[in-house]
């Protein structure tokens, strides 16, 4: 049996796509064999000319399958089969970095700053407390900053793990599609050494992911939660100044006088207006303590996505091979039912 093999020297120029029906355009624009199509002795004179026209030299013709006839050969095609299917690994991971200068925070700012309203220094400074608390340093505040991280960290880095889509972008697709091509090959090599069709066509169809409801996928999914913020906040805790108080003392308050109308002599009456200003400053310093934080806590939030997804990567490979053997033992019972 024979088929087109392509290799990494393909620019996506298309020609042989649009000359030969055993080629297709892959995700990245560039040819790939069709999959399970063998050439036919018919094509191999026009195959041919197609790889011998390409301009990168990017394709081949390369026999495959036994040299073996029969039963012999139906043996040979299943043992080698077994063999490939049994040695297709998965990977494990090993590091997947949070870069937290990677990520951005926004500032909160106050539409209460450099409002004139307070009559004294004490108020003015009383409402900047519960403005930075509100904006900044309560729990209902701070908790969505930190989230925001961890749900961007998630999704940049961990959504291949816990996409269970036949699609290019779940890390579980590759592993499909070897174990495709293996048993595509292996129906097409049994269907040309014997006359008639013992194997059902769906026997070559495969598809593993694991389900969505898993307890590897939902940690996975959950991972922010799981994560948390109180290790985060712990750290934060124990530096120096990062009171709410401390905060506050950083802002600026001043006053200017304000004309208030006329006194019961009709003079003008002034009064001193409190305000408090520097507050988009203290919260940017505010969020980048936070961001700090984050980063003393890198390693431990690395470790534990390694963990999950490796967790999820194990999982899969059970079921995976699980799989693959019966698919396996489904062929052996085809074959000794019609030998």
């Amino acid at each position: 049996m024979k088929k087109i093999e392509v290799n990494n020297k393909c620019n996506g120029c298309g020609l042989c796509i649009m000359n030969c029906t055993y080629l297709e355009e892959d995700d990245e624009g560039n040819a790939c064999p069709v999959l399970g199509m063998m050439v036919k002795d018919d094509d191999l004179e026009a195959v041919k000319k197609v790889v011998a026209e390409c301009p990168k030299h990017a394709l081949k013709i390369v026999e495959i399958g036994t040299k073996k006839s029969g039963m012999e050969g139906i043996k040979e095609v299943i043992d080698d089969l077994e063999r490939k299917l049994k040695n297709i690994k998965i990977d494990r991971v090993t590091n997947i970095p949070l870069n937290v200068k990677d990520y951005y925070l926004d500032a909160p700012s106050s539409n209460k700053q450099y409002k004139r309203e307070y009559l004294s220094e004490s108020s003015a400074r009383s409402a900047a407390r519960d403005e930075f608390n509100r904006l900044c340093y309560s729990e209902s505040a701070h908790k969505p900053m930190i989230k925001k991280i961890l749900v961007e960290y998630k999704v940049r880095n961990l959504k291949p793990y816990y996409d269970c889509k036949d699609e290019s972008d779940s890390a579980y697709y590759q592993y499909n599609e070897k174990a495709r091509k293996y048993l595509m090959e292996a129906y097409m090599e049994i269907g040309s050494l014997i006359d008639k069709e013992i194997i059902p066509s769906e026997w070559k169809e495969f598809s593993c992911y694991l389900d969505r409801d898993e307890w590897a996928i939902e940690e996975l999914e959950r991972f922010e939660e799981c994560i948390g913020d109180s290790m985060i906040m712990d750290m934060f805790n124990e530096l120096s100044y990062q009171s709410l108080d401390d905060y506050v003392s950083r802002l600026d308050f001043e006053y200017d006088e304000v004309y208030v109308g006329k006194g019961l002599f009709g003079n003008d009456k002034y009064k001193d207006k409190w305000y408090f200003g520097n507050f988009l400053s203290v919260a940017r310093e505010f969020v980048d303590t936070i961001k700090w934080a984050v980063d003393c806590k890198s390693y431990d939030i690395e470790e534990s996505a390694e963990q999950s997804v490796n967790y999820a990567l194990e999982k899969f490979e059970d079921k995976f091979h699980d799989m693959l053997e019966e698919k396996i033992k489904k062929l052996k019972k085809y074959v000794k039912d019609n030998s």
